[in-house]
Protein backbone atom coordinates (compact mmCIF):
# COMPACT_ATOMS: atom_id res chain seq x y z
CA UNK A 1 0.00 0.00 0.00
CA UNK A 2 2.88 2.45 0.99
CA UNK A 3 4.32 1.85 -2.54
CA UNK A 4 1.20 2.50 -4.29
CA UNK A 5 1.17 5.83 -2.51
CA UNK A 6 4.71 6.88 -2.91
CA UNK A 7 4.09 5.55 -6.90
CA UNK A 8 0.99 8.07 -7.21
CA UNK A 9 2.40 10.66 -5.11
CA UNK A 10 5.61 10.67 -7.83
CA UNK A 11 3.22 10.30 -11.25
CA UNK A 12 1.37 13.56 -9.39
CA UNK A 13 4.65 15.18 -8.64
CA UNK A 14 5.92 14.93 -12.22
CA UNK A 15 2.73 16.11 -13.90
CA UNK A 16 2.49 19.27 -12.05
CA UNK A 17 6.60 19.72 -13.16
CA UNK A 18 5.81 18.49 -16.67
CA UNK A 19 2.90 21.45 -16.88
CA UNK A 20 5.09 23.81 -16.66
CA UNK A 21 7.71 22.67 -19.02
CA UNK A 22 6.66 24.39 -21.39
CA UNK A 23 7.35 27.87 -20.26
CA UNK A 24 11.13 26.98 -19.07
CA UNK A 25 13.38 28.92 -21.03
CA UNK A 26 13.73 32.78 -21.97
CA UNK A 27 11.38 33.90 -24.74
CA UNK A 28 12.06 36.89 -26.99
CA UNK A 29 9.57 39.62 -27.66
CA UNK A 30 9.06 39.06 -32.07
CA UNK A 31 8.56 43.23 -32.71
CA UNK A 32 7.41 42.51 -36.44
CA UNK A 33 4.90 39.53 -35.92
CA UNK A 34 3.47 41.46 -33.15
CA UNK A 35 2.98 44.31 -35.54
CA UNK A 36 1.36 42.74 -38.36
CA UNK A 37 -1.02 41.12 -35.53
CA UNK A 38 -1.82 44.33 -34.24
CA UNK A 39 -2.55 45.78 -37.45
CA UNK A 40 -4.90 43.23 -38.74
CA UNK A 41 -6.90 41.95 -35.39
CA UNK A 42 -7.34 45.57 -33.22
CA UNK A 43 -8.82 48.62 -33.65
CA UNK A 44 -5.78 50.68 -32.62
CA UNK A 45 -4.89 53.17 -35.71
CA UNK A 46 -1.58 52.76 -37.61
CA UNK A 47 -0.43 55.94 -35.63
CA UNK A 48 -0.88 53.85 -32.26
CA UNK A 49 0.07 50.64 -33.49
CA UNK A 50 3.48 52.78 -34.21
CA UNK A 51 3.62 53.93 -30.98
CA UNK A 52 3.38 50.40 -29.35
CA UNK A 53 5.98 49.21 -31.70
CA UNK A 54 8.45 51.78 -30.35
CA UNK A 55 8.43 49.20 -26.90
CA UNK A 56 7.62 46.03 -28.82
CA UNK A 57 11.19 43.67 -29.10
CA UNK A 58 12.80 44.80 -26.05
CA UNK A 59 11.53 42.48 -23.58
CA UNK A 60 12.32 38.84 -22.92
CA UNK A 61 10.42 36.81 -20.30
CA UNK A 62 13.08 33.46 -18.73
CA UNK A 63 11.28 31.31 -16.79
CA UNK A 64 13.02 28.25 -14.57
CA UNK A 65 11.64 25.85 -12.04
CA UNK A 66 10.19 28.92 -9.72
CA UNK A 67 10.48 32.43 -10.87
CA UNK A 68 9.71 34.53 -14.10
CA UNK A 69 12.09 37.10 -14.63
CA UNK A 70 11.31 40.37 -17.18
CA UNK A 71 13.94 41.85 -18.81
CA UNK A 72 13.46 44.97 -20.98
CA UNK A 73 16.56 47.73 -21.70
CA UNK A 74 17.98 48.24 -18.02
CA UNK A 75 15.44 47.21 -16.52
CA UNK A 76 14.24 44.03 -14.82
CA UNK A 77 12.15 42.22 -13.01
CA UNK A 78 12.01 39.02 -10.85
CA UNK A 79 8.62 37.19 -9.55
CA UNK A 80 8.10 33.78 -8.35
CA UNK A 81 5.05 31.96 -10.14
CA UNK A 82 2.91 29.13 -10.22
CA UNK A 83 0.86 27.80 -12.56
CA UNK A 84 -2.81 28.31 -12.13
CA UNK A 85 -4.20 26.32 -15.15
CA UNK A 86 -2.86 24.43 -18.44
CA UNK A 87 -4.39 23.15 -22.09
CA UNK A 88 -2.90 22.15 -24.71
CA UNK A 89 -2.28 25.52 -25.92
CA UNK A 90 -2.05 28.12 -23.27
CA UNK A 91 -0.61 28.34 -18.88
CA UNK A 92 -2.01 30.44 -16.92
CA UNK A 93 0.54 31.62 -14.15
CA UNK A 94 -0.09 33.89 -11.04
CA UNK A 95 2.66 36.21 -10.03
CA UNK A 96 3.60 39.47 -8.85
CA UNK A 97 2.59 42.62 -11.24
CA UNK A 98 5.76 44.64 -11.68
CA UNK A 99 3.92 48.30 -11.21
CA UNK A 100 1.40 47.42 -8.17
CA UNK A 101 3.52 43.98 -6.95
CA UNK A 102 0.14 42.33 -6.37
CA UNK A 103 -0.41 38.88 -7.49
CA UNK A 104 -2.35 39.03 -10.92
CA UNK A 105 -2.53 36.21 -13.09
CA UNK A 106 -1.14 35.98 -17.00
CA UNK A 107 -2.00 33.59 -19.51
CA UNK A 108 0.51 32.65 -22.77
CA UNK A 109 -1.11 31.11 -25.50
CA UNK A 110 1.52 28.52 -26.81
CA UNK A 111 2.30 27.39 -30.67
CA UNK A 112 5.20 25.42 -30.61
CA UNK A 113 8.45 27.76 -30.40
CA UNK A 114 6.33 31.00 -29.84
CA UNK A 115 4.08 32.28 -27.67
CA UNK A 116 1.19 34.98 -27.12
CA UNK A 117 0.69 37.19 -24.57
CA UNK A 118 -2.71 38.83 -24.57
CA UNK A 119 -3.66 42.54 -22.24
CA UNK A 120 -6.74 43.21 -21.44
CA UNK A 121 -6.44 46.41 -21.42
CA UNK A 122 -6.33 46.95 -25.58
CA UNK A 123 -8.94 45.09 -26.80
CA UNK A 124 -7.74 42.13 -29.41
CA UNK A 125 -3.78 42.76 -27.88
CA UNK A 126 -1.57 40.23 -28.44
CA UNK A 127 2.31 40.54 -28.16
CA UNK A 128 4.47 37.57 -29.26
CA UNK A 129 7.71 36.13 -27.81
CA UNK A 130 9.65 33.27 -29.25
CA UNK A 131 11.63 31.09 -28.10
CA UNK A 132 15.48 31.67 -27.43
CA UNK A 133 17.73 28.83 -28.46
CA UNK A 134 20.76 28.44 -26.62
CA UNK A 135 23.49 26.85 -28.52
Amino acid sequence: MKQLACLLLLVLSLSVFAGGEKLIGTWKSNKAATMTYLKSHTRLSGQQVDVIGLALGKMSFTFDQTNLTLISDNWKFVSPYKIISETDRSVTIESKNPQTQKLEQSAFEFYGDHFWAPDDKIPGYKERFDKVVQE
